[in-house]
Formats: C-alpha cells, sequence, structure tokens
C-alpha cells in the first residue's frame, strides 16, 4: 500500500503539471476541473479567486466573488467547490460551485477501472481484503511496526487524493481496526477525530467517517479520551454528526443516529447535543419518513428497499430516545437527590463526573423514576421532556408503536420495546399522563394512548416477545402506582380555583385529578380484564413470573381508585381460590425471584381489596375474601365464657394429675360441681369414648354414659349434680338432676378422635411435670376443633396487630381456644352467648325458624298458615323444584330431501302460542302447528338464520342473517309471508321490550341503530365515542324502553346520549338487561344500573347465551359453541337459574348438542334445538313441559314410594343426598331435603348437577365421589344411561319420514 500510494503521488503530481501547461487552462471557468496551484502563506490563485493561506487569512482578487473558508489546522488550504466551514449550514454542491456533476465525482462518489487493472483499483481490492481480516485479534501481531494508520490517514485525506472512493474503502479498514481498543486510542490521541470531520459533504467519504465515528463511541474508555479533548473539537464532533443526521446518506445518517445513542450517557456530549438543536434533527429523522406519513400513497409507493431502512431508522432512532431520556433521568435523579438531602440538613452527594457514562439497568431506571415520582415538584420544568413533548414526540411515538403491528422484520420488538421505554420516563410528566388519556389520529383510525400501551402489554402488537410486554407493564406500573398527592400539589378540594388559562379543560390539574383520570381511562379501555389475564398467564415459560409480577403490581395501583376495588371484590379470581394457586409455585423454578415479588404484591392487592391483613397472615397464601370476612367477623367478637365451668376444668385436672389435697381445696373456695369426685383412690379416671365428639345440645346427657371397664379394677368415684351455673338455656333440663359418673379407662395414646374435627396442640411453652403424664385428655382434645396448619394461620389475621405483644395466661389461653373454635364456624357471628368450656362451639346457621320448609311436602301442608307459598322463600324452593324437571313430549324435524343438511339453528314461539318458529342452517323459516303439527317452510334468507323473533301480537317477525346482506328483515305474517323492511347492516335485529312499535339493531364497530315500526324510518344511531368490541354484540331494550344497552355502553334512548360504559371483563358477551330493569347481566358479571357497581359473579353463566322465562323469574343458560381448528362443538346440556339469585337449579343433560332454546308464553313449555353428535346428526326441535319428570324417572319413583313406605316416610325429611350432608343434625338451608326415600331431592339442586359450592363444602361430609354414586342412584334430571332420548322416551315426533 505504501509502494502504490508513493505511485500515485507521483502520478497525480505529474497530472497536476500537465493540466496546467495545456493552453488556456488558466481561463477554464470551472474551479475543479482546473486545481489551483497555491503559495504558502496563501494568496490570489492564477484566475483571481479568493483563496486562505496557512494563517487563514482572508484576501481578495480581482475578477471573481468571495468564498468562505474555514482554517483547518496543519491541513493547507481548501480549494473552491469544498464545502464550507462546519459551523455554516448545509448546503448543496450547486451553491458551492458552479461545476457539473461529472465534475465532482470524483469528490463525492469517486471511481475506478477494473480492466485494466488500474493503481487506483489496486488499492481498493487490497483494502477490502484487508477489511474483514481486520475485525480478527490475530491480524494484531501482523500491524506491528507497519505503521497502519498513518497509511490510512494519507487515504482519508481526500483534500489531497481528490479520491472519495478510496477514502472510503480505508475508512472502512479503519472501522475494522477500530474493534480493537488499541487503534481507538491511538487514533484519538494522534489528533484523528479531527481528520474525520474533514470530509467532503455530502460524499462517500462521510458515510464512511460515520461508520468510524460509531465503531471509536462502541468503547467507554475511548469516549472518555474524546470527552477529554478541547470543547471547541467537540462542538465540532456533534455538529458534524447532526450534519450527518440530516444531509449525508441513509447509511451514514443510520450510523450517526447510533453514533449518538453510544455517546448520550457522556454528560458532556449530551449538553452540547441540546445547546445544537439536537433533539430537534434527531426527532426529524423518523417524524418525515414515508412508512410514518399519513398518506397511503406515500406508503404505497415504497420498494421493499426503501422500506426497510426507514424501518431500520426507526429502530436506531428510538433506541438513541431511549438512552437520551434516560441520561437526562439519570441527572434529574441525581440533582433531585442532592437538593432533597440540602432541604432535610445531610450533606449532597459528590456529582457524576461529565466524563464518566450513565449506564442504567433496568431495575435502575424503574428505580429512578419512582424517585422522582416522589421527589420531583408537580408543576416543576424538565426541559429535555418537555422539548420532545412540544415537537410532538409522544404523539410520535405511540403512532410507531401503532403501525409496527403491521411491520414484520427482526427489529419490530426492539423497536416497540425503546418506545415504550422512552414513554415509561416521560411518564414523570403529568402532561404525558393527560396526554396518553387523550385520543390521537392513526392513519386508518383515531385510538387512546393507553388502549395501545394495555394492547401491547397483551401480546397485540408484537405477539411473543416477553420484553416487550414487560416495557408495556412497566409504563402501566409509573401510569397507576404513582403518589396520589405529588410534591408542590396539594390534595385538589371540592372547589377548583379559577383557570388562568382560557377554557377549564385546559387548566393545569392537580395530582389526584390527574392519577384519577389515569385510572379511570385504565378501566374504560378494559385495563381490569387485561391486567386479570397478564396476572395469569403461563406462557411464555421462562417469562411468565416476571409478568405476573408486573402485573399485579399495575392492579395494585389501579386497587387505589375505589371504583376498581369495588369491581375487582366481586370477581371470582379473588373468592374461588384461583390466585390462592397462583401464589403457591412459580411456573419456573429458577425464577422463584421472580414469583417472591408476586406474592408480595398479590398480598398487598389482596390488602387492597379487601382490606388490611395482619402481619402474622402475610405469609398464608391460602386465603380468600370469604375467609376474611369470617376473619373479621370472629377478630370482632367479643369472648364471654363462665368462670365456674373453668374451675370444673381446673379441678378435674388436678384430680387426673393426681394433686387431690390441691383440688379439695380449690372445690372448698369455690361454689362449683366437680366433674370429677376427688375422694377415690390414686389412679385417675377418664372421660368415656363418646364424650364431646357430637355438639348437639342433647349430647349433655351422654356424657355421662358408661364407658368398657378398664383392664384392671378401679375405684369408682361418684358424684351429684345440684346445678350447673351456665348461660346456655340446653343445660338447664339437666341441671337438677343427679346421676353417677361410671368408670373411665386410662388414657391412652390411641384414643378414637372424631372425624369431623383435627385437634393440635396450643402452642404454649409452660413447663410441665415429668412425673405426671401431661397428654391432654379426650376431653381436651376432642373440644379443641381448631385448623391445620394452613387454617390456622388464616385465623391469625383475625388478631389485631396490637396482640403482638399479648402475654400468656389462663385467660388467653381459654380465649384463644375458644376464638379458634369460633373461626371454624360456617356462618360465624359478631355478638354471640357465652361460650360452653364443656362442649365445642357452633354458631346456628342462617336460616330463619319460620322460613318454608324444604321439603316440598312440608312446604304445601303450611301454605294455609303462611300463604301463598308457605313460608319466606317457599316461592324460590318452588322454582327450584319445578325448573330441575324437563320432560320430552314432542319432536319436530325437518322433512325434504335436504333435512340432512338443513339443520335446526333456532326456535321461538308466537305469540299466541299456536305456532312455532324455527330458523335452519340454508335460511328457511319453518313454522309448525303446534295442535296439528303441520309444517310451512318459508324462505328468508341466503344463509343460516340464527336469530328469529315473533311480536306478542303474532303480527310480525324478524329474522337475522350474519353472512349475506341484508342481514335483517321485518316479515308480516299471515296466510304467507311477507317482507315488510330489509335491513342491510343489521346483523342482529330485535323488538322493543314494552311497547312494541320500535327495532333496535346492530351494526358492525359497536353501532346500534332504531327504527320507528309506524314510518320504518331510522329514529335514532348510538355510536358511541370508545367502543369494548365484544365478538357477540348485541343491541337491547330495557324492559322500560327508555335504556339501550349496545356493546357495553348505557344509552338513554330520549336524549340520546351516552350514559355510562361498563368495564369489559369477558371477550364474548355485551349484556342483556334483568326482567326487573335494575341490573345487568354481562357474561358472568352482574351490574347495579342505578350505581353502576358490579353486584356479584355468577360463574356457572361463564360463555352462556342466557334466555329469560315470560315470567322473569327463570334464567336458561345454554353455552356458546366452541370454534375448534376442524369443527364447532356444542354443549349437551342446558341450566336454569334462579333470577332472583342466580343460584344453580339444575344442568339438564340432552345427550345431543343444543343450539338454541325458547321458553313459551305461558312458562309450560319449553322448545330446544338440538342436533345429534357423532354418526347420527339429525337436527331436531323438542318440546319439553316444565315441571314434569320423564317418564322412566316416574317409574323409579313410584317403585320408591312402593319399597319405602310412600313419600310420607319419616325418613324422608331427614335424609340426605348426594348434594351435601354433614353432621346428623345438619338441617341448614342451602342443603336439599329429598321428598322420597330414594334420595331424590326436590328442592332443585338434586335433579341436575350439583353446584361447585355443594362439592367443596369443608363442612359437607360426603365428597365428590359419594356425590357421583348418589346422582346415578337417583336419577335426577340428568340422563345417565347409555340410551338415547328416542329409545327411553314417550313422545311424538312431527316431520321427517
Amino acid at each position: 500500500l505504501r509502494e502504490l500510494q508513493d505511485e500515485a503521488e507521483k502520478e497525480r503530481d505529474q497530472a497536476r503539471s500537465d493540466r496546467f501547461k495545456r493552453p488556456f487552462a488558466l481561463f477554464s471557468k470551472s474551479p475543479l476541473k482546473n486545481p489551483r496551484r497555491l503559495s504558502a502563506e496563501g494568496g490570489k490563485d492564477q484566475d483571481g479567486e479568493l483563496v486562505l493561506g496557512a494563517g487563514g487569512k482572508k484576501e481578495t482578487g480581482g475578477g471573481g466573488g468571495c468564498k468562505k473558508a474555514l482554517e483547518r489546522s496543519g491541513s493547507g488550504t481548501l480549494a473552491p467547490g469544498w464545502p464550507n466551514g462546519i459551523m455554516s449550514p448545509p448546503r448543496s454542491s450547486t451553491e458551492n460551485s458552479s461545476s457539473s456533476w461529472a465534475e465532482m465525482e470524483l469528490n463525492v462518489i469517486g471511481h475506478f477501472e477494473i480492466f485494466p487493472v488500474s493503481l487506483q483499483a489496486s488499492q481498493i481490492f487490497i483494502l477490502r481484503l484487508l477489511t474483514p481480516l481486520a475485525e480478527y485479534q490475530d491480524f494484531l501481531s501482523l500491524t506491528q511496526g507497519s505503521r497502519i494508520l498513518e497509511v490510512l490517514e494519507r487515504y482519508i485525506n481526500v483534500r489531497e487524493t481528490r479520491d472519495a472512493r478510496l477514502a472510503f474503502e480505508a475508512l472502512k479498514l479503519l472501522a475494522s481496526l477500530f474493534c480493537h481498543k488499541k487503534f481507538t486510542l491511538e487514533w484519538v490521541a494522534t489528533g484523528g477525530l479531527s481528520l474525520l470531520m474533514q470530509m467532503p459533504r455530502p460524499s462517500m467519504a462521510a458515510t464512511g467517517s460515520s461508520l468510524c465515528l460509531y465503531y471509536l463511541a462502541c468503547d467507554d474508555d475511548t469516549m472518555e479520551k474524546i470527552c477529554s479533548l478541547p470543547p471547541h473539537t467537540l462542538q465540532d464532533l456533534v455538529k458534524y454528526c447532526l450534519w450527518l443526521l440530516e444531509c449525508s446518506h441513509e447509511t451514514g445518517r443510520q450510523y450517526s443516529i447510533m453514533f449518538f445513542g453510544l455517546a448520550f450517557p457522556f454528560r458532556t456530549i449530551l449538553d452540547i447535543f441540546d445547546a445544537s438543536d439536537g433533539l430537534r434533527k434527531l426527532y426529524n429523522t423518523i417524524s418525515t419518513l414515508s412508512i410514518i406519513s399519513d398518506r397511503d400513497d406515500d406508503r404505497d409507493s415504497m420498494s421493499d428497499d426503501q422500506e426497510f431502512m426507514q424501518r431500520q431508522s426507526v429502530r436506531y432512532t428510538t433506541q438513541s430516545l431511549k438512552k437520551y431520556v434516560e441520561a437526562h433521568l439519570a441527572i434529574r435523579v441525581e440533582e433531585e437527590i442532592s437538593s432533597d438531602l440540602t432541604r432535610a440538613g445531610g450533606s449532597p452527594q459528590p456529582p457524576h463526573p461529565s466524563y464518566k457514562p450513565y449506564r442504567l439497568e433496568q431495575e435502575q431506571v424503574t428505580e429512578h423514576i419512582f424517585t422522582l415520582l416522589e421527589l420531583m415538584n408537580y408543576r416543576g420544568r424538565w426541559e429535555p421532556i418537555d422539548r420532545l413533548i412540544k415537537l410532538g414526540g409522544i404523539q410520535l411515538l405511540l403512532q410507531v408503536i401503532a403501525l409496527s403491528y403491521d411491520w414484520t422484520y427482526a427489529g419490530r420488538a426492539e423497536t416497540v420495546k425503546c418506545g415504550l421505554d422512552v414513554l415509561a420516563v416521560c411518564s414523570v410528566i403529568p402532561r404525558v399522563q393527560l396526554a396518553l388519556c387523550e385520543k390521537f389520529d392513526l392513519p386508518d383510525e383515531s385510538a387512546v394512548g393507553i388502549n395501545i400501551v394495555l394492547g401491547t402489554a397483551e401480546g397485540e402488537i408484537v405477539p411473543d416477545s416477553p420484553e416487550v410486554q414487560r416495557a408495556a407493564l412497566l409504563v402501566l406500573c409509573h401510569l397507576l402506582c404513582g403518589p396520589v398527592v405529588r410534591p408542590g400539589c396539594v390534595k385538589h378540594t371540592a372547589t377548583p380555583t379559577p383557570s388562568k388559562r382560557r377554557g377549564g379543560s385546559d387548566r393545569v390539574k392537580s395530582s389526584d385529578e390527574v392519577i384519577n383520570k389515569v385510572w379511570e381511562c385504565v378501566r374504560a379501555n378494559n385495563g381490569i380484564m387485561a391486567l386479570l389475564q397478564l396476572m395469569q398467564t403461563k406462557a411464555p415459560l421462562t417469562d411468565a413470573d416476571s409478568i405476573r409480577a408486573l402485573a399485579c403490581r399495575a392492579l395494585v395501583g389501579l386497587a387505589r381508585s375505589s371504583t376498581a376495588t369495588q369491581i375487582m371484590s366481586k370477581l371470582p379470581i379473588f373468592n374461588n381460590g384461583v390466585l390462592n394457586m397462583l401464589l403457591r409455585e412459580p411456573v419456573l423454578q429458577d425464577k422463584r425471584a421472580e414469583h417472591v415479588k408476586f406474592q408480595k404484591h398479590a398480598h398487598e392487592l389482596i390488602e387492597k381489596v379487601s382490606g388490611p391483613m395482619s402481619r402474622k397472615n402475610y405469609e398464608n397464601n391460602d386465603i380468600t375474601l370469604d375467609m376474611l370476612h369470617r376473619a373479621s367477623v370472629v377478630a370482632n367478637t367479643r369472648i364471654r365464657y363462665n368462670n365456674k365451668q373453668l374451675l370444673q376444668l381446673m379441678h378435674e385436672h388436678l384430680v387426673l394429675s393426681g394433686l387431690n389435697k390441691t383440688a379439695e381445696v380449690l372445690k372448698n373456695e369455690s361454689d362449683f360441681v366437680p366433674l370429677v369426685d376427688s375422694s377415690g383412690g390414686s389412679v385417675p379416671p377418664v372421660y368415656p369414648v363418646r364424650s364431646m365428639i357430637s355438639f348437639h345440645p342433647s349430647h349433655l346427657n351422654r356424657r355421662m354414659i358408661s364407658s368398657p371397664t378398664p383392664s384392671r379394677p378401679i375405684s369408682t368415684p361418684s358424684r351429684q349434680i345440684t346445678s350447673i351455673p351456665s348461660s346456655r338455656p340446653n343445660h338447664t333440663a339437666t341441671s337438677r338432676q343427679q346421676v353417677t359418673t361410671p368408670t373411665r379407662p386410662l388414657p391412652t395414646t390411641n384414643t378414637n378422635r372424631s372425624t369431623t374435627s383435627t385437634s393440635i396442640p396450643i402452642r404454649v411453652n409452660r413447663p410441665t411435670r415429668t412425673s405426671v403424664p401431661t397428654t391432654p385428655t379426650p376431653a381436651t382434645r376432642s373440644a379443641m376443633k381448631t385448623m391445620d396448619a394452613s387454617d390456622q394461620s388464616t385465623s391469625k389475621a383475625l388478631e389485631q396487630v396490637g396482640d403482638t405483644k399479648h402475654e400468656v395466661s389462663l385467660g388467653s389461653i381459654v380465649s384463644d381456644f375458644l376464638s379458634s373454635q369460633h373461626a371454624l364456624c360456617r356462618n360465624p357471628m359478631t355478638t354471640c352467648p357465652e361460650f360452653d368450656l364443656l362442649l365445642p362451639h357452633k354458631c346456628p346457621d342462617q336460616r330463619s325458624r319460620r322460613a318454608a320448609p324444604l321439603n316440598f311436602t312440608s312446604r304445601y301442608s303450611k301454605k294455609s298458615l303462611f300463604p301463598p307459598y308457605g313460608g319466606p322463600d317457599g316461592s324460590k324452593l318452588d322454582r327450584k323444584l319445578v325448573y330441575s324437571r324437563f320432560r320430552p313430549v314432542k319432536s319436530f324435524r325437518a322433512g325434504g330431501d335436504d333435512r340432512e343438511e338443513n339443520v335446526f339453528t333456532s326456535c321461538a314461539f308466537s305469540g299466541d302460542s299456536q305456532f312455532l318458529f324455527a330458523g335452519t342452517y340454508m335460511g328457511d323459516v319453518k313454522m309448525y302447528n303446534l295442535q296439528s303439527s303441520e309444517e310451512t317452510t318459508y324462505q328468508c334468507h341466503d344463509s343460516y338464520v340464527y336469530h328469529v323473533q315473533p311480536s306478542r301480537d303474532s303480527k310480525l317477525v324478524i329474522t337475522s342473517s350474519s353472512w349475506r346482506t341484508p342481514y335483517s328483515k321485518l316479515w308480516s305474517v299471515g296466510d304467507f309471508f311477507d317482507e315488510k323492511k330489509q335491513f342491510k347492516d343489521e346483523e342482529y335485529l330485535e323488538f322493543s321490550c314494552n311497547v312494541q312499535d320500535k327495532v333496535v339493531g346492530t351494526q358492525s364497530d359497536a353501532v346500534a341503530t332504531i327504527y320507528d315500526l309506524h314510518t320504518g324510518q331510522l329514529s335514532r344511531t348510538l355510536k358511541p365515542t370508545s367502543s369494548n368490541g365484544y365478538s357477540r354484540n348485541r343491541a337491547t331494550f330495557d324492559p322500560t324502553d327508555d335504556l339501550i344497552l349496545s356493546d357495553g355502553v348505557l344509552w338513554d334512548y330520549r336524549a340520546p346520549r351516552q350514559i355510562h360504559k361498563f368495564d369489559k371483563l369477558n371477550q364474548t358477551l355485551s349484556g342483556v338487561f334483568h326482567p326487573n330493569g335494575l341490573e345487568i347481566i354481562s357474561n358472568t358479571e352482574v351490574w347495579d344500573i342505578r350505581t353502576f357497581h358490579l353486584l356479584r359473579t355468577v360463574p356457572q353463566l361463564d360463555q352462556c347465551q342466557i334466555v329469560f322465562n315470560s315470567g322473569g323469574e327463570v334464567i336458561f343458560g345454554l353455552n356458546l359453541e366452541q370454534e375448534l381448528e376442524d369443527e364447532t362443538k356444542f354443549e349437551t346440556a342446558f341450566k336454569t337459574f334462579d333470577a332472583s339469585d342466580y343460584s344453580l337449579i339444575a344442568t339438564i343433560e340432552t345427550k345431543k348438542s343444543v343450539l338454541g332454546l325458547c321458553s313459551s308464553w305461558d312458562d309450560q313449555s319449553l322448545a330446544v334445538v338440538e342436533q345429534g353428535n357423532g354418526e347420527c346428526v339429525e337436527s331436531a326441535v323438542r318440546m319439553y313441559d316444565v315441571g314434569r319428570l320423564r317418564a322412566e324417572e316416574e317409574d323409579q319413583e313410584d317403585d320408591g314410594e312402593d319399597e319405602d313406605g310412600g313419600p310420607d316416610d319419616d325418613d324422608s325429611d331427614g335424609s340426605s343426598d348426594g348434594m351435601g350432608g354433614g353432621d346428623d343434625n345438619d338441617d341448614e338451608w342451602g342443603f336439599p331435603i329429598p321428598l322420597f326415600s330414594d334420595g331424590e331431592d326436590l328442592s332443585g339442586s338434586g335433579s341436575g348437577t350439583p353446584s361447585e359450592d355443594d362439592l367443596d363444602d369443608p363442612d359437607d361430609e360426603v365428597d365428590a365421589d359419594e356425590v357421583e354414586d348418589l346422582d346415578d342412584d337417583d336419577g335426577g334430571t340428568i340422563a345417565d344411561d347409555d340410551d338415547s332420548w328416542e329409545d327411553i322416551e314417550v313422545e311424538e315426533e312431527v316431520g321427517g319420514d
């Protein structure tokens, strides 16, 4: 290379001299075609143009205009046509010279000849060969003594070589050498940085210089050395890179962006960048791109290569912006902490050296953001972020995140993540928080910023990218978990201060107003549902634990909103044990540290939702809201007991311990009746086996029943009971009786215990006697119906915080023992009578004595005493009985040759109950006469009819289809079906409820339309400001026709105006009105229309289409179809619910897929659309009689009555079936009592599938396996045999062959 350089230099000198020898060369108008000879001191050239000498002094001459130039130290002078100074704004080459492109090509691009191989081509090929080799470590040994940097300096000096292509190849080799720190430090030390900034502008050499600058910035030691250079050199460097941002080639722009991304952590570079308005230039690199443009023509006209390059520019720019805001974050946090320490009287922190970088990990960034939220003044200015907001950077980043949904390239995830990281830092500013709550325009639609962040957290923007999900969740954590009252802002009062700005909405809001708006915006964009789903995620396996922890942390912040807390308190995840299961084990054992964070935030969330917990209960993971409620009741219960009973137990213990004299003294000093007589021998007696096992008060007498005698004879002490002081009324019957105490066997470790209680020793450290057995007596152990280890920690939640310093005493031990018994009650009461120390405690059940009997015969006999239903809740029990029995009586099957393909899809009864309408898959509507079974077919649509609704007067019928327009039609019914009106875009249509003079239609995009039936004109169009996007949205009227529910948004028809938007907690069902007009049922959620609170959740209604009976007292639940890969699957059963309390009545198995159902107007019949499974796919509409058992069930019932003595057998009221059970005296509310002795439950629950509450009840002694056995025996409503309905039912078939 050196030899070639020398040879090339000789050629250039020869060419220069030859050029000046040509005639008329001095009179050429092109300054680049004829280079001028410059004197050493500078002066005029041959044609009078202005030049600069070594001293840089300006001299003028005649004949030409003045040209500006910039002195370069030690580099001689510049010829005209070279770029103006670095300080000057970039200008095109035409401004610098009147030369043509052919004359400037060498300086800008350059060219070389391959054949024959020229001297220039040889050098280029050698440089290209060395470029990939220079990156390897072995190449360093070959460069020893070669002074390769000096060789490359000669190539890079384009002013001398006049060859940009050769300089470009040399710069690429230099960049490869910069992979080694040795060369980077040497290059900076020898002043090579200035040489990189002397490239022609624009040129290929400038692109190569940007590459070298990027490689220099990759090493922190080199950057520290660069930051130590003189300030003017650093200014030139930053301004040269800013010029590269705006005017260089696309590759040069990208490398300059990457250089700034690596240089921003150094405060010296960062300050110069801000002073040079660098943020605006960096912002313009992506704001002017075609892929961000709102015009579709700009995006469509791009080639694939252009689109890829622009996406790469967006990627590198977001990376640099991330480093920019993080560096400013570290600087601002350092300043705020120092100011806070100074205000507190402490010494400030030592300043961070300006040449040292600010490197922050993700956890440090999150910690700094929360520190800034706590310390930064609410109205304080943060200049870099304010400048970014003013430029529109927040909207631009959100637009990039939203548009990246359609981008498919490797850097999409990194682009979105960096954009979210920038938003996370900017979220400290209240203006950014408010901006994220507002809508902004996208090329195709408008969206809310928080909605985009939530979608990114759910994985909608970038699928299968946990890093992006975590970044989005961190943004939500910063928005939701910030302090309510920030420094410099007092809590907002009810009367706002007047604003000096125009318009009340433009005024600066207080911090609590801002965070409340953020909470409401997250709720309005379905944030609760999204975060709860993320909190239960199991994929990806390696990142699920961290995603759970962040989602739970965001929910903790959102739970500070009272509205969100009220909604979350009713959700099943806090009551059905799902959250407890998530807290048990991490998804991946290696991520246990993340799981610990999740546990911490989950406990905080439970405290927010259900109230504070004791620290003693902090590590207990088995906590539900029901447990906490019971614990709260027990904690507020005053424990009282009879002191004489305690003395009796003390006396008994002394006798059993052999301390007879002490026991006698205690008996003489205290007036009580002893439980044992101390006058006996030294062998202590014990209690009988049956003592205190069952807790019924009548068992008090059994306490004295004899037990087996011991193997050796002992004396039998006796005692007389004259009075037993106790407040329990059950003791009065035995208080004056005389009984004798039987003999008692010695206590053994194999004492039988009751299966209904689990005893554990009370953890009290007390000294014990070694000579006397310390084994507790069976009385003590049987009475200690406490808990296992997990339940014990749960009961500790009742204890107050002040009990941590509780001193151990006999009274405290007894109180703790009674509290543990009280905590086991199924329905504990706050106000209790005195506890009996001799019998286990149990609170009475929540059932009034005047309540209607569970047994139908008893209830029917009491109707005359307690009309009209035999007592309170008698009507509810009657409904449970009636709507748990369905008897098939008639089937309607399609006729014709295509009946196998033309299956039924929907059904409805006519208003006069004379006809049954059935929609089919091929678009037909079949009308069956219920009396004569005559079938009439009408062609209504071209695709399947999924909705048919006749009017109450049977004059009009609505049909809806979802495949071809018109989607819905209105028909008049007479002798024929006459089409009255078509509804082209209404995918669903239904009549108003109160007065059927209107119809409401459902269009796509959550738009509801209302038509007047009298005029046939459109009267209302309801389009919400933000929709929930339910997949099965169905607009519907309320019972008064004043309100309309569409896509989870409540409208007032009379105004019309949007009243409220309910939180979206499912993806499918928008909801329907309850017939009482006070509630809305949306999937499992029940909302109160008056307060917009979530009243309850009904898990059994999940993904169920609900249909009310005509009276509005019963709900029929029909599971929606499940879209599988190769087929659509339907459930083979339907459910019935009590509409008053949403309790499950029964699950009726049909053995066939259920596609739809409808109740008759008199509620005596039910029509169910059934379709066979497997080989038999026959479709039919089956009619059921409501309240009647099937034929084979009646036969079983008759057989049971004959065997057991009829329905009035004494055992019918006291026996229990598979739905529950308990103790011998367990006649509780909610436990069905069968009417017949075969175990059939007529209260309703036993006729269908038992509910989960019954199976999971801890007080029930019948387990799930016994329930299944009992269900197989009693033959309720579920068809348990393998025969089909047609084989076992006596019914009438209509239609078919």
